[in-house]
């Protein structure tokens, strides 16, 4: 308890009394979206009939011509036969207070009810096979069309050259060097030609601490100490989800996560990784995107794959199936399209995890725009899409190019149809308790910092409230990014394996955090699930209500000092460097499936009464009409002067469809504030008590 009653220099009390103060301030009612604010910025790029050239070419050294026999896949976009219709609808399932919440539909229907207009689809498919193009791969929605062509045919068809060049940071990419032209047959048709400009390879964000070979040792005393139990001191799965106090009802209905991959992994490092941790074995499937065959080609993608993998099932040891969909033979931003499509057309994963990402400065309007047509219509079957906010600071990965430093955040972070996913470093205590967290900020040693900042694209959406984002230096204006964080500083980090990058590795970045609230958010699924027959879908708008999370209060994700530009500040309620805050499983959870929602909720549930032992307690209440099923919410409490205070760190949340529920593992002689909710579709009604076990 010791750990727990003083935190920084601040006693549990104060501590405790700032965060009641926080959750009142965001006690808001979620009002619906806007319509203009979501697609303002889609709308706008969606008018543009020519393709921009990137600003890395002005930027970069010409290293000679792309070999003019090289085949290449290139992306034409389409706009949404019904934007306008499109956007509306996700509001209604995206809005707790409407009728339509969680009413999803089906890919086809999407395509039916907003698709491209059929008829321009066809014809751009004409002009593609009589220029001689090979049709690749066709989006269900009728969005986007992905055709391949020699570099010659191209350069010809668009009127441009490809270059190859190298970056100021040099890393090597192949990019139109003179601004590519719609051809006039298709240009009424098209809003993007993608793949031409800008054609970076590969994107991933990990960050490696600490390498321990392949015979890491596990501390001996490792679960008595603070830091983790894992293999060279880093946190193993059991840490983290102690830490996170994430729920155990996964495996009451099991969900599938897809992560998004640019590149293939060996399933051998992901079984030495399970194994190690004692964790199961769900099934693991590949998914080539674009005739992807799955081989390795780079080491750094491999790491990245299998640290998304180990995330998601670390957390969720019961989730039904990962599922990767990979593309390594395509630059980043063709290959990320690509996969979005299919995860929607497949429409088999609840949850889709990205962990890759390039500054906004760099991708183009045509690819964000043509990102955000694709999550909308993920976000209208229900699919929970989560990105990483980027491992370079508030200046991305470009910023720091100039002095002082420019301010970036990455897509496909920035878009305001996903959850953008920052990082924070963990401080545990004995047992692997959680003890803080603070933003992850390590430029100075060159271990990175959390992504963070203002969208120079997306207008603000209408679920950040101004007054709040704005609080810490965010802008009232444009989209603010992250929405929430967790573990990402590879010096607090976690443990992997990798057997091409040395064996076991302590890793960090928001490559870890974005698939650890991927397996959190899957096990929420679950419960959904389990009691209501729903999914989550499209989260944010819970985020920025009065949502039980760890706030972030200490340090920026910038370095004035080094960089001549101090980045974002940690704050109450919401910043730029951790969103509105960390991870706390425990709370999050109960609010999630409690929360008020649009329809008939069960009668007032009754007759709650707790038979208390020494370490446990027996609970019953009355069966409740119109209930399918109950959550059981304890919290560990202290009283001073009077006055209860929650301790919020301790707090877990149960399911059960039966009206009497024991909990086990409690404190002796400690007090807990219990509440029990009666849950359906329409919502829940809930009862509470305090009491004290002997």
């Amino acid at each position: 308890m010791e750990s727990l009653l003083n935190m920084e220099g601040r006693n549990i009390s104060a501590q405790l009394t700032q965060d009641a103060k926080w959750r009142l301030v965001r006690n808001v009612t979620l009002g619906a979206f806007t319509s203009l604010m979501l697609m303002a910025g889609f709308v706008r790029a969606a008018t543009a009939a020519n393709i921009n050239l990137s600003p890395m070419v002005a930027k970069s050294t010409v290293l000679s011509a792309v070999d003019a026999g090289k085949q290449i896949n290139v992306i034409l976009s389409l706009p949404l036969g019904d934007r306008a219709g499109a956007a509306q609808f996700v509001e209604h399932v995206s809005n707790p207070k409407d009728p339509l919440y969680r009413k999803y539909i089906t890919p086809d229907e999407f395509a039916a009810r907003y698709g491209a207009n059929p008829d321009e689809f066809a014809a751009l498919k004409e002009w593609a096979t009589a220029n001689g193009l090979t049709i690749v791969h066709e989006a269900g929605a009728r969005t986007f069309l992905i055709v391949r062509g020699t570099v010659a045919q191209l350069q010809t068809l668009f009127k441009t050259q490809l270059n190859n060049y190298r970056s100021p940071d040099g890393s090597e990419f192949y990019s139109a060097g003179v601004e590519p032209t719609i051809p006039d047959a298709i240009a009424n048709r098209v809003t993007g030609v993608i793949g031409l400009t800008n054609s970076i390879q590969y994107a991933p964000l990990a960050k490696v601490y600490k390498s321990f070979g392949e015979d890491a040792l596990t501390p001996a005393i490792g679960t008595d100490t603070a830091g983790g139990s894992g293999p060279g001191g880093a946190f193993a799965p059991s840490d983290l989800r102690t830490a996170y106090r994430i729920p155990k009802f996964g495996p009451l209905a099991p969900q599938t996560v897809a992560v998004f991959e640019q590149g293939g992994f060996f399933k051998y490092d992901v079984e030495t990784y399970l194994n190690r941790m004692k964790l199961p074995h769900p099934s693991i499937t590949f998914v080539g995107v674009n005739g992807y065959d799955g081989y390795v080609y780079n080491f750094q993608v491999e790491l990245e794959a299998v640290i998304d993998i180990d995330m998601v099932i670390a957390i969720n040891p019961h989730v039904k199936e990962v599922v990767a969909y990979e593309d390594g033979n395509d630059p980043f931003g063709v290959a990320l399209l690509a996969a979005l499509d299919q995860v929607a057309t497949d429409n088999k994963a609840q949850v889709l995890s990205i962990s890759y990402g390039l500054d906004e400065t760099t991708q183009g309007t045509a690819q964000m725009a043509a990102e955000n047509t694709a999550l909308t219509q993920l976000a209208s079957q229900g699919i929970t899409v989560l990105a990483s906010a980027g491992d370079d600071g508030a200046y991305g990965v470009t910023g720091t190019e100039n002095y002082p430093a420019t301010y970036n955040v990455a897509d496909p972070a920035s878009q305001p149809l996903l959850t953008s996913v920052g990082g924070t470093s963990l401080s545990t205590g004995p047992g692997q308790v959680y003890v803080t967290e603070s933003v992850w900020n390590r430029l100075g040693s060159g271990h990175g910092a959390t992504g963070g900042g203002v969208s120079t694209y997306w207008p603000i959406p209408s679920w950040q409230p101004a007054q709040w984002v704005s609080a810490n230096g965010g802008s009232a204006t444009y989209r603010n990014v992250p929405d929430v964080a967790a573990l990402g500083d590879p010096v607090t980090g976690v443990a992997v394996y990798s057997r091409p990058n040395g064996g076991w590795l302590q890793v960090g970045g928001t490559s870890v955090s974005a698939p650890i609230w991927a397996g959190y958010l899957s096990i929420l699924n679950a419960g959904l699930k389990y009691l209501t027959n729903t999914q989550l879908g499209f989260v944010n708008p819970i985020f920025y209500q009065d949502t039980e999370l760890y706030q972030i209060l200490d340090g920026s994700n910038g370095n004035a000092i080094i960089f001549g530009t101090p980045g974002y500040g940690a704050g109450s309620v919401y910043n730029n460097c951790c969103g509105t805050g960390s991870l706390w499983g425990g709370g999050l959870a109960q609010q999630i499936i409690d929360a008020t929602r649009s329809g008939t909720r069960p009668k007032q549930i009754t007759g709650l009464a707790v038979t208390p032992a020494t370490t446990s307690a027996v609970i019953t209440w009355d069966k409740t009409l119109r209930a399918t099923g109950y959550t059981v919410w304890l919290d560990q409490v202290i009283i001073l002067h009077g006055t209860l205070y929650r301790l919020s760190n301790v707090a877990e949340t149960f399911l059960t469809k039966d009206n009497k529920f024991e909990v086990s593992d409690l404190e002796s002689g400690q007090t807990y504030d219990l509440v029990v909710a009666a849950v359906n579709p329409g919502g829940s009604t809930t009862i509470d008590l305090v009491f004290s076990t002997k």
